[in-house]
């Protein structure tokens, strides 16, 4: 369901003229009443190692950026030379902000499943390495770029090494642990609204990113959540997800399962933007690919679960 319009606040019933304040007061409580039974079918469990998942309820939503892609404008050259109509998005508006590999702009339709409220943090990881004795991971670079606390979002790892760590969780704590498809987490950071960044239009209000993170990643769930209570997914770190590389949306599934076929299959997606880089990278909609085994210190990974 959309975002409603509602008052954030007692002052701002000021924004009203004093005749309409009481229809502010009005709006507020039924934004209240709409809001609240969504916040509270959002249940949190807590494994033994500390990760917080919440329960994602189903749904459906428009994956991507409304987007007049190079080839549609390269197209639309020789269609106005030929007295054609020109190719649209079939869209709301195209996004001036927009890559190609963003769009076309799809409905998916996804099944419950659960999400970590936070990236995976450093103390998190160290359980895995120290109880799989995955000690070969903890090289010079590792302790170099992961000197920020075990609250900091874990960093240097790789597609390969979030599935080793995944591999460990469903041995050590049940079934069904995985990364999210590249659906689920942008179904997730979007929580039912249409925001520019996971939560929000105000990037300040839920990223770490280059203006205000002084140029390091930052412990989780500092900064304000989204509608569903999940933090980070906009900035902090970019977050591995299980689907292949495509360079466009055109035969992504439907159904919010992972893509792994066709594509680019030497490389995997990453959500989210990181620390280090412009606001324009913490999108809801942004996107970016590299090969399974690179290890980098603005990349970590959040961990999903397929719902019982």
């Amino acid at each position: 369901m959309p975002a409603l319009p509602c008052p954030q606040a007692p002052s701002a019933l000021g924004i009203f003229s004093p005749h309409l304040r009481p229809l502010a007061g009005v709006l507020a409580a039924l934004c209240l009443a709409v809001a609240s039974p969504v916040q509270a079918q959002l249940k949190e469990t807590t494994n033994r190692i500390g990760i917080t998942m919440v329960s994602i309820p189903a749904g459906s939503f428009l994956m991507g950026s409304c987007k007049v892609t190079s080839d549609m404008v390269e197209e639309n050259k020789k269609r106005a030379f030929l007295g054609q109509p020109a190719l649209s998005a079939n869209c709301a508006g195209s996004d001036p902000d927009a890559s190609d590999e963003e769009a076309p702009q799809h409905r998916v339709q996804l099944s419950a499943f659960q999400l970590g409220k936070t990236e995976v943090t450093l103390g998190q990881f160290k359980q895995f390495i120290a109880a799989a004795g995955r000690t070969d991971l903890v090289n010079d670079y590792f302790i170099k770029y992961n000197r920020f606390g075990d609250n900091a979002p874990v960093t240097m790892v790789s597609w390969n090494d979030a599935q080793a760590f995944i591999a460990w969780l469903n041995q050590a704590d049940g079934k069904g642990w995985r990364l999210p498809s590249e659906a689920e987490w942008e179904y997730a950071c979007r929580a039912g609204g249409n925001h520019t960044y996971c939560g929000s239009n105000d990037v300040g209000s839920v990223a770490w990113y280059r203006v205000n993170s002084g140029e390091r990643p930052r412990a989780v769930a500092t900064k304000q959540p989204n509608a569903w209570g999940l933090h980070d997914m906009s900035g902090n770190v970019w977050e591995w997800v299980q689907d292949w590389y495509h360079d466009s949306y055109r035969g992504a599934p439907s159904d919010g399962s992972a893509w792994t076929s066709g594509g680019r299959q030497e490389y995997r997606v990453l959500r989210g933007g990181s620390w280090i880089i412009d606001a324009s990278y913490s999108r809801a909609a942004i996107r970016r690919d590299n090969s399974p085994g690179y290890r980098i210190n603005i990349y970590g990974f959040r961990v999903a679960r397929t719902a019982p």
